[in-house]
Formats: C-alpha cells, structure tokens, sequence
C-alpha cells in the first residue's frame, strides 16, 4: 500500500468496520488527497483509498441509520470492491466525503446550478447562483465564479414558502431556525432536488413546512430563536476588522456580546450582518505573532477571523460571556485546532473508548510524539474536565483513576524551561487543567506524589517566560485546582488543595507581580482576569471559607498593599475584569483592619471610583444576570465607601437632593426585593451534606465553633 505523504487529515469518526472477518474499531479519516483508516489502538494506517479511486460512498438502506458502503476500484482494472462501516455520525462522515466528490473515479457529480437573488442583510437583493450538490447547496458568486458558503443539509432544518414574495423560499438552517431568503422562478425544482439529494446521498429526509411565511414574518424571525430584544440587545461591543475570503479587504464590524449570542453589526446601520449562539463557540485563538489577530472557531466547523486594536480585553468580555451563557467547555489558545485529529463531532462528547484511548496515549504517545499526543488529548476531551471520570462497577471495567495519575505524572514529568514551544507548553497546561477538573485529578493534587512540587516548578518556569498565553494558561489551570470545576466535590479536599497552593508567599508574590505589571501599562486582560478569579477563589466569600485563615491574612495584606492598582481596573473595558475587581475590592474592606479600609475608602475618591458604581447602583436596568451581579456589588461597595467617610458624605449631598439623602439616616428596614447573585454557593449546607452521610455534626459542637470563631474574629 503506498501513503500519500502529502495528504492531511480532514476530518475523523470513530466507526466500527464489518468485514468476513469480524467487526475492528477504526478511525475513518477523510484527508485532504484520500480516505485513510487507522487502527485507534496504535494510528498505524490500516488503508488508504486517494480520491481517484472511489467510486462512491453512500447511506446504507433508507431513513436513519448508522451504516455506510464505500466502493472503490482495485489496482489498475476495472473490478471495484464495497466496504462496509457504521458509525453514529453518519450523516455528518458522508457530508464531509462527499466534499471531494469531484475527484471520484466514476461520474464526477456536480450539481444542477440555478440563478437567483438572495435577499441580503443590508435589505437588498443580490444575484447568486445555488448549486444543489449532493451534500448541501452551494452559494456561489455569479461574477468570480468562487463558492461564498455552503449550507449542508445536515443543518438545514427544512423549508419554508414566502406568500407574498415572488418565488422566494427560505431555508431554515443552524438548529435555532435562522432563515435565509431566496428567491427563484425554479422554487419548487431546486426545494425538489435538494430533497432527493439528501435522501439519496446523505440519508435524512427534509421537509417543506405546510403554512407559508409572509415577507413580514420574515423580517421579525431571520434570526430564529434568537430574534428577541434579549438576544440581540449589546452588552458589550469592539469595533474590528473581519477578515473573510469573500471580500477582498478586511470590512469593519461592530462585535457585540449579547446575554446569549455573539452579534456582528455594520457600523453604518448598525444592521446585524450575523448572530451566533455562544453556546456553539468551541475555541478562541490568539495569533501569536499578531497581537491584533484573533480567531473564533464553532462546534458547528465555521471559523471566523478578526483583528482588533484591544483584542484582549474583547476576549477577555467574550470569554466571560461565553462561559455565563453556560458553556464551559471554551478556552483562549495560540494554536488552532487541528480538526483532524478529533475522533467525531466538536459539538457532542466523545466516546468513553476514545477517552480512555488518549488518556493512555499521555502516558505512552503511540508515534512516540509526546507534544502531538498532548495535541490530540486536548483536541478530544472537553476543557470542563474528563467526562467520563469515575470508574464504572463492574468486572471488566477499567480503573479511570489510575489512567488520570498515569496521565499527570506523565505530563508533570516533562521539563517546562527549554524544550517546548509556547504553543507546547500553553497545551500542556490545558491538558493538566481538563484532567484536574475531573474529581480523580483534583484529589490527585495532594495525593498523587511529586505533583505539587513538579506544578509548582513547572509554572514558576512558565511565569519567566512571559508569554501571556502561557500564564493565563497556567494560572487557569491553578483556579481548577483552587475551586472544584466538577459536581459532587468535597470541601475538605478543596480546603487541602487550596492550603497547598497558597503555602508559598514567594509563589503569590511571583503571580502579583505579573498582575500589577499589567495593569500599570494596560495590557494583558486575559491574564488579569484568570489572577482575579484566582484571588476570587482566595480572597472572596463564600470560596474563602474554605482559606486558611493565617493565609487568607497574608494573601490580603499583599493585594491592599497594591490598592491603586486595583482601582485601575474600574476603567477596564472588559465587564467582567470590573467585575472580578470589585469583589477583591469588597473583600479587602470588609475583612480587612480599619487602617486599609479607610485608605480604600480615600482611593474610591481620589481616583474616581465612587460616582462611576454611583452610577452603575442607581441606573442599571436589565434582565442580564451578569448586569445585575454588577449591579448589586457596585451598591455593596458604594455603601462600603461612604460608611463614616464625611469627605464622600459631602460629595453625595453635591450629587443627589437632600430628600433623597436623608433616606440613608432612616432607621427603617431596607426593603429587599432583590435575590442574592453575589453569594452563589452555600458552603454549610454543602457541610452538612457531605459529612450527614457519614457522621451528624451535633448543635452544641456547631454553636461553640460557630462562637469560637466569633471571638478569634473580635480577637
């Protein structure tokens, strides 16, 4: 068999293929030149078919299923041979084959091509011709001749008829129903093809929608589920440059965060151009010779390329907007990902084998390629940990523990000074930090032997080099050893863990250092925003229940000692840097002594602190969880600011009308009507939970704790 050296891979499942000889587990690849099949156990190529020598691939029987022939010719007659494989990603497997369709052997399958308008978001109709192809339609540009976009029938939804638009149809696509107007005089044949099509090639069965739309309702659902004010309305936006094959110069957008999708605007209309749900973004890539290029990748395959003059504060916002909407599986990194080394879908979890597959290949890297082993981990297991982490009962199951130590020690066991790239080293700590977001990593910390020590070795190192990707790699990693990033975590251990990583007051001094030197010249947000979640963790109720408390002293002393420079960031454009800053901020008054409280309370003054969340308190109005959580803290620090403070006292009574200033001397209860966001944890129920199972703490014994502590605090 020869190898096509040049080929690359594309796309990869995880299939099973049925052979006289039984069923194998392969890794089905479609390559840039041909179709390979690897043995998942060793990637050894098992074969490999270069395009001209297929003759089709196509669904096996009718309706959904799993199945799928593959006919290709052997040796230089004309006798073809049929394999047969299944996989659950069937549809998604054929679409991406079926891509280079015209290099097959036999008939070399284009589609019908129509002319039509489509109607644009700029409200105008512009002529493009549709190709119905055997995977999807093809937007082409009638004068370049070059395909604009695809939209595959495995996304499309189905159709619908517009009733008082000449020939127009839309085609709802995405999975949220986003429609996108076409209009034609061969309607019905190119909905008729498009149909048969993908019975045929692709095997899912599209259908019209009996009740047609009108030209109206079009206009109030192009966005699909995403079309109410809540979905669309800014809670952040940068200006950027979107860098896209279909124009030839970069064009300028506004890019906005919403509560639920990220949204790109004209800035002379201020139209929406596109919305994409931030549920579907998979990845964000720093350029790293660039520092104004940026890329944002999606679970769906699409890739989209900016370049902005503040990049990192804006991935700083769209991360923190990301993960609020739910979706912890994003992460920031500096290599893009190699699509063709994950075994199925970026938009579902991988199998439990394949996991386990790329556990053992961190410890044993098949093609003896340490950094590519890391590569491929990193690409198939989600960023919120190892998903399948637990090891199952039963006679032949294997021990997942054991595979996540073998995994860390094989990780923490390479040197991070010389050898890796930054690339490489950034990889390493994000495979570190999914195996520490598992439980079995975050009981390894203080169990596993060496693994302090190496870590701690291994991001000192990473700190010296100064590479924003690499620290925020690191100090990411630390906050998923700080505070539990999976279910049914134990206090103890995060008390243990937390105890561990705060010991060293060099170490915390090291990661300071890095903090204040960013924040005085302005730059690396991403940086800044994982060292304030890790002081979050640290400093900030209710995670610092769990801080000891001579170090939790020691910790604050550190950061008040810096007090201006947390004010600083009160001017950061990123919500949630202003965020994370506040809460600090909150935690050095109110546990603080007197002496830092009042020296915080002369610095809200002098460097314009107060009447910026004076403002934030009184006028925010949004149903946004995030605006509403900087809502509530900007009210808990301006009343921290003002309490016994004369000189901020007088700044208000120049502010607001004394009728509403003598509210604050009313000995009325405040009426709360508002729910807690700041305190989003119950650490005592948590307690009672966990040590209920085993032993019930009696009333006296809580009390007298509870009384001990009181006076430890008086002390």
């Amino acid at each position: 068999m020869n190898i096509i050296r040049e080929n690359k891979d594309l796309a990869c499942f995880y299939t099973t293929k049925h052979s006289w000889r039984g069923k194998y587990k392969r890794v089905f690849s479609v390559g840039t030149h041909a179709v390979t099949t690897y043995n998942p156990n060793t990637l050894e190529v098992t074969n490999q078919w270069p395009y001209g020598d297929i003759c089709s691939i196509s669904p096996v029987g009718k309706g959904q299923g799993t199945e799928f022939n593959l006919t290709f010719r052997k040796g230089s007659g004309k006798k073809s041979e049929t394999l047969k494989f299944s996989t659950e990603h069937r549809t998604e497997l054929l679409t991406e084959a079926l891509r280079f369709r015209t290099d097959f052997a036999e008939g070399k399958i284009t589609g019908r091509r129509y002319n039509c308008y489509k109607h644009h978001w700029s409200d105008a109709k512009k002529p493009v011709v549709l190709e119905v192809t055997p995977g999807g339609f093809d937007q082409i540009n009638p004068v370049t001749n070059r395909v604009l976009c695809s939209y595959d029938y495995r996304n499309i939804e189905g159709f619908v008829d517009l009733s008082d638009y000449q020939g127009g149809f839309c085609i709802l696509y995405g999975g949220f129903s986003r429609l996108h107007l076409f209009s034609s005089e061969q309607r019905e044949e190119i909905i008729k093809s498009a149909i048969e099509h993908a019975g045929n090639y692709i095997g899912i069965s599209l259908r019209i929608r009996k009740e047609p739309l009108e030209f109206e309702q079009y206009l109030n659902l192009r966005f699909g589920k995403y079309s109410t004010d809540e979905s669309i309305t800014s809670l952040a936006e940068f200006v950027v440059q979107k860098i896209s094959p279909r124009h030839s110069e970069p064009v300028k957008r506004v890019l906005a965060v919403t509560e639920t999708c990220l949204v790109e605007r004209d800035p002379a209309t201020y139209n929406i151009a596109t919305l994409k749900p931030l549920g579907e973004v998979f990845a964000l890539v720093c350029d790293s010779e660039n520092p104004q290029l940026f890329t944002i990748e999606f679970i769906k395959g699409q890739v989209r390329k900016y370049s902005s003059t503040e990049r990192d504060s804006l991935l700083a916002s769209l991360l923190d907007g990301v993960r609020a909407s739910g979706n912890r599986d994003v992460c920031v990194k500096m290599a893009p990902t190699h699509k063709g080394q994950r075994w199925g879908l970026l938009s579902m979890p991988i199998d439990e084998e394949v996991e386990s597959l790329h556990l053992r290949f961190l410890a044993a890297p098949p093609n003896g390629n340490f950094a590519d082993a890391v590569f491929r981990f990193n690409a198939n297991i989600s960023y919120s940990g190892v998903l399948h982490a637990v090891t199952q009962d039963g006679l032949f199951s294997e021990n997942k523990e054991k595979l996540i130590n073998n995994a860390i020690t094989a990780l923490l066991s390479q040197e991070g000074d010389v050898v890796a790239s930054n690339a490489e080293l950034e990889s390493q700590f994000q495979a570190v930090r999914r195996l520490v977001a598992s439980k079995a990593g975050f009981l390894a910390f203080t169990q596993l032997p060496k693994f302090r020590e190496r870590l701690g070795m291994k991001v000192v190192k990473a700190l010296k080099r100064s590479n924003n990707g690499v620290i925020h790699a690191a100090v990411d990693m630390l906050c998923a050893l700080m505070c539990p990033m999976h279910d049914d975590y134990d206090l103890r251990q995060e008390q243990l863990n937390k105890a561990s990583l705060l010991s060293s007051k060099k170490f915390l001094e090291n990661l300071l250092e890095k903090f204040n030197s960013h924040v005085d010249h302005g730059t690396g947000a991403l940086v800044i925003s994982s060292l304030l979640d890790f002081l979050t963790f640290a400093l900030c109720a209710p995670y610092s229940e769990t801080t000891e408390g001579q170090q939790f002293d020691m910790l604050l002393e550190m950061v008040a000692s810096n007090g201006r420079t947390l004010f600083k960031l009160f001017q950061h454009p990123s919500m949630a840097i202003v965020k994370g800053a506040g809460l600090v901020m909150k935690a050095i008054i109110e546990e603080g002594d007197r002496e830092i409280a009042t020296k915080m309370q002369e610095l809200a003054l002098s460097e314009g602190a107060l009447p910026r969340h004076l403002h934030t308190a009184m006028f925010t109005i949004s149903s946004d969880q995030r605006m509403l959580t900087n809502r509530q803290l900007s009210r808990h620090l301006v009343g921290l600011w003002t309490a016994d403070n004369t000189t901020a006292t007088n700044l208000l009574k120049r502010i607001l009308p004394p009728g509403l200033l003598a509210y604050l001397d009313s000995s009325d209860p405040v009426p709360e009507k508002d729910a807690d966001r700041m305190h989003v944890r119950d650490n005592v129920k948590i307690a009672m939970d966990q040590y209920g199972k085993f032993n019930k703490v009696p009333e006296w014994q809580r009390l007298a704790g509870k009384a001990a502590k009181e006076v430890e605090k008086f002390a």
